[in-house]
C-alpha cells in the first residue's frame, strides 16, 4: 500500500509542478523551449511564424509540440523506423519528459502503429494532459499564457475561435484551420469535418470523445450510430477491432456479421436499427430457447423476428448453434487493455469509462487505481445495466 502510495505521488509530482509554475506571455521563448525539448536544439528563426500563431491565440503549445514532433526533422533524427526501441525512448523523453516503464516501452514496441502515429498516441494520452495539459511544453519547463493571468489560459480557447473563424459561421473548417491535418482531425473529436467552439477548449477533445463513449449502452438501438462509431475506432482505419473495443465482446460478435474480427461503419449502425439485435432478440438464454435440448435452436423454437434468425444464422444452415446465439470466448478481447490507454499496466478514473461510483466499487483498496485483479474481481467490464 505504501508503495502504491508513493507511485502515486511521483505520478502526480509533475501535475502539482505545473499547476504552481507561473506562466509565461513570452510566446517567443516558449517556442524555442518546445524546439530544446523535441528537437535539442534551438528554434531560431523558424520558430518566429509558430510563436506569432501562439500569440494570435490561433494555436496551443500542445499543437506546436505534435507538429514539431511529427516533423521530418524530428522523425529523421529521432525515430529510426530500424530502432523502434530507441524510437520510442525518445518520444517517452521528449513529449512524457520522463524515461519509458517497461509495461509502456514493450507495449508500443510491439506495436505497429506509424512513428507518426505514435507521437499523436503519446500526446492525446492522458498522462500529457494531466501533466501538462494544453499549455505547458512538455518536461514541465514553461507553462504559456497569453497576457500572463490564468484568465487569459481560461479564455484561449474562445479566442482561438474568434481569430479562425474568418467567414463567421461559427464553425472552422479545414481551409481555416492554421495548423496541420493531424491537428485537426485530433481536435474534431466528434468526426464532423469541423471545428466548434466547444472542440477548442483545453481538454474537450478528451472530454467529448469520453461522453460519447460513455452513453453508449450496447442494449440501446438507439445508440449504435455513426458519431459514437467514429469516436470508438481511434486509429481512424474505419473499422472497430476488439483492441479498440471494451464492451462485452458478445455485442462485439454478433454486430460483426461477416466474421472477420472488425466492425464497418454499415455494421455498427445496422445494428442499432436491426429487428435482430434489440435485447428482446439477442439475450442469451440459450437453453430456454432450445425445448427440445438438443443442443441447437431450430426455426420453430425461435420466438424473435425471422430476419432476426436469418441474422444470427451465419452458416446459413437454418439452425442456431449456441455459438451463433451466445457467442464464442476469444482471448483477442482484453476489455482491461483496452481501457488502459497509457499502457501504464493500471486504470485510473480518466480511462474508467463508467461511473466514478462503479469505480470505487472496482477498487477496493481505495488507491485511486485498478489492477487487473481488481478489475477481474469485480466482473470485467460493466454490463449496460450496472
Amino acid at each position: 500500500m505504501r508503495a502504491t502510495i508513493l507511485l502515486a505521488a511521483l505520478v502526480l509530482a509533475p501535475a502539482v509542478a505545473m499547476a504552481q509554475q507561473p506562466c509565461s506571455s513570452d510566446a517567443d521563448s516558449t517556442v524555442d523551449a518546445i524546439y530544446r525539448q523535441v528537437l535539442e536544439r534551438p528554434a531560431g528563426g523558424e520558430g518566429n511564424a509558430r510563436a506569432e500563431q501562439l500569440r494570435a491565440g490561433q494555436t496551443s503549445v500542445r499543437e506546436i509540440v505534435r507538429d514539431v514532433a511529427r516533423s521530418p526533422e524530428h522523425l529523421q533524427r529521432f525515430l529510426p523506423v530500424n530502432n523502434r526501441d530507441q524510437a520510442v525512448t525518445n518520444l517517452y523523453r521528449h513529449l512524457l519528459g520522463r524515461a519509458p516503464d517497461q509495461a509502456g516501452l514493450n507495449s508500443h514496441l510491439q506495436s505497429r502503429e506509424s512513428m507518426a502515429a505514435l507521437v499523436d498516441t503519446f500526446i492525446n494520452s492522458a498522462e500529457y494532459q494531466q501533466k501538462y495539459a494544453d499549455d505547458t511544453v512538455p518536461g514541465g519547463t514553461r507553462r504559456y499564457c497569453r497576457d500572463g493571468s490564468i484568465s487569459a489560459r481560461n479564455n484561449n480557447g474562445r479566442n482561438r475561435f474568434q481569430n479562425m473563424d474568418r467567414n463567421g459561421n461559427g464553425v472552422i473548417e479545414r481551409d481555416e484551420w492554421n495548423g496541420n491535418r493531424a491537428a485537426f482531425d485530433n481536435q474534431d473529436w466528434n468526426r464532423d469535418g469541423v471545428l466548434s467552439g466547444a472542440e477548442l477548449e483545453p481538454g474537450a477533445r478528451g472530454a467529448g470523445r469520453r461522453a460519447v463513449e460513455a452513453s453508449f449502452n450496447p442494449e440501446a438501438p438507439e445508440t449504435w450510430t455513426e458519431e459514437t462509431f467514429r469516436v470508438m475506432d481511434r486509429n481512424r482505419d474505419n473499422r472497430i477491432t476488439s483492441s479498440e473495443w471494451f464492451h462485452n465482446a458478445n455485442y462485439f460478435r454478433r454486430a460483426d456479421r461477416d466474421r472477420d474480427g472488425a466492425l464497418s461503419l454499415s455494421e455498427f449502425t445496422s445494428t442499432g436499427t436491426s429487428t435482430g439485435t434489440t435485447s428482446a432478440n439477442r439475450d442469451d438464454r440459450f437453453d430456454s430457447l432450445d425445448n427440445n435440448r438438443n443442443g441447437r435452436i431450430e426455426r420453430n423454437e425461435w420466438q424473435g423476428s425471422a430476419d432476426a434468425f436469418d441474422w444470427l444464422d451465419r452458416n446459413g444452415d437454418s439452425i442456431l448453434s449456441r455459438a451463433e446465439v451466445v457467442g464464442e470466448g476469444s482471448g483477442r478481447f482484453d476489455s482491461f487493455s483496452n481501457l488502459d490507454t497509457n499502457r501504464d499496466g493500471t486504470l485510473r478514473a480518466d480511462e474508467w469509462r463508467w461511473s466514478r461510483r462503479l469505480f470505487d466499487q472496482y477498487d477496493t483498496d481505495n488507491d485511486g487505481f485498478l489492477t487487473r485483479r481488481e478489475f477481474a474481481m469485480g466482473g470485467g467490464a460493466p454490463s449496460a445495466s450496472r
